[in-house]
């Protein structure tokens, strides 16, 4: 038995080497190694309409914005759990979660703008009338005007369609405060089926040029609007109304609320108080970024893939 032993120890060693010595040799050392193809022109989720990517948060472990515009983030219960890439920010259907920051002039003063995201939630929960935490519509994020009921831009889970239980409803709501402009809030609500509980990657893009909003779910275009200054009287804008056009914020004061509304904060951050019909976010977030451009069909697809190819 002893004879034996020694012997199985000396194969192995044998056997080790063979391996390594065929592990080392199919090293190739002469060339380099083949990149990653190229999606839609990119390497990287960054490279996508980098110049115009004003902030970014990936939220792995923290409340960084690799981009500096949106700073001094202090979260109140944040917590967070597995992402698309890395961790994720983490709402609860227990207890209020969000983070109060402040933003930069870049922010601030969007003109064009586009706000990706990728989600994971289960449906929002009707509110049945009064406040309680995971009911009704969940606030995502919101440009604070102090002296306003709504924000200069706020982004939400709208209340859920009761005949779709397996629809998402996405709401972007804008107030533009430019100068000759009367219908001064906006919104437009982007529905999306069949994706409870798993991950969705999501973009909304305005371009003042057009005055046309674009909403894309998965890299794919959902659903899109033309925004007047004014009644249009119609889709075809019988009235000749002017459109919405560029988009000015007034009456901020530099800070942004990210998980829930600006009037869901405690205290309020506006001068209004706790809805019965809102709530803060209950679900996943994962790498959330502004930019100050309209993103192309080709962005928003090639952002898409590339992030959900972890680059």
């Amino acid at each position: 038995m002893k004879k034996n032993k020694y012997i199985f120890l000396f194969a192995s060693v044998i056997a080790a080497q063979f391996f390594g010595s065929c592990n080392e040799d199919s090293i190739d050392k002469v060339n380099d190694p083949i990149p990653y193809e190229s999606i839609g022109g990119y390497d990287s989720s960054d490279d996508v309409a980098a110049d115009h990517l004003i902030s970014k948060f990936s939220f792995d472990g923290n409340l960084n914005d690799s981009k500096s515009n949106i700073t001094g983030l202090v979260g109140t219960n944040v917590g967070f759990g597995d992402g698309i890439k890395g961790n994720a920010y983490l709402g609860s259907s227990s207890e209020a979660r969000y983070a109060i920051g402040n933003a930069t002039s870049k922010i601030t003063s969007l003109n064009d703008y586009s706000i990706s995201f990728w989600m994971n939630t289960a449906n929002t929960v009707p509110d049945g009338g009064s406040p309680a935490q995971g009911k009704g519509a969940q606030g995502i994020f919101s440009i604070v005007r102090p002296t306003e009921f709504w924000g200069g831009i706020n982004l939400f889970l709208e209340n859920p369609d009761s005949p779709f239980p397996d629809r998402l409803r996405v709401k972007l709501e804008v107030e533009n405060g430019r100068t000759g402009v009367v219908w001064k809030t906006q919104a437009i609500i982007m529905n999306i089926d069949n994706s409870l509980n798993t991950w969705v990657h999501v973009v909304l893009c305005y371009n003042s040029g057009t005055s046309t909003i674009s909403c894309y779910a998965n890299g794919v275009l959902n659903t899109s609007a033309i925004w007047y200054a004014n009644d249009p009287g119609g889709p075809s804008n019988p009235n000749n109304a002017p459109k919405y056009g560029a988009f000015e914020m007034v009456g901020t004061n530099g800070k942004i609320v990210f998980g829930t509304h600006q009037f869901e904060t405690t205290p309020p951050l506006n001068n209004g108080s706790d809805q019965g019909w809102a709530t803060s976010f209950v679900g996943l977030i994962d790498e959330f970024r502004i930019y100050d451009s309209a993103l192309t069909d080709n962005e928003v697809t090639a952002l898409y893939k590339l992030e959900k190819d972890k680059r």
